[in-house]
């Protein structure tokens, strides 16, 4: 899945719109970026599956209080939107 190509998450609004447009700008002409099998921290992965294994343990290595805080905040979020019938949500 990964060597297919990047894949962005806009989850700011204030910036989302401006990376689309940025997108579209160098869409053409510019070579697409091949994403890197790599993290920050210098861990190279070789292969989709050492980033999905990676991954798997990392998550499984979470506490209760981790996925619960997620949840908890997910709702909260949710409900805001839904009681504004959709419009912006802040943070």
């Amino acid at each position: 899945m990964l060597r297919y190509g990047v894949i962005l998450l806009p989850d700011n609004t204030h910036t989302a719109r401006k990376t689309q447009e940025l997108l579209r700008k160098f869409k053409s002409g510019a070579t697409p970026l091949q994403p890197r099998f790599g993290t920050q921290s210098g861990t190279r992965f070789s292969s989709d599956i050492d980033v999905k294994t990676t991954a798997e343990n990392w998550l499984k290595g979470q506490g209760r209080n981790f996925y619960r805080d997620g949840l908890n905040k997910f709702v909260l979020c949710s409900d805001k939107c839904l009681n504004r019938f959709g419009d912006y949500v802040e943070k």
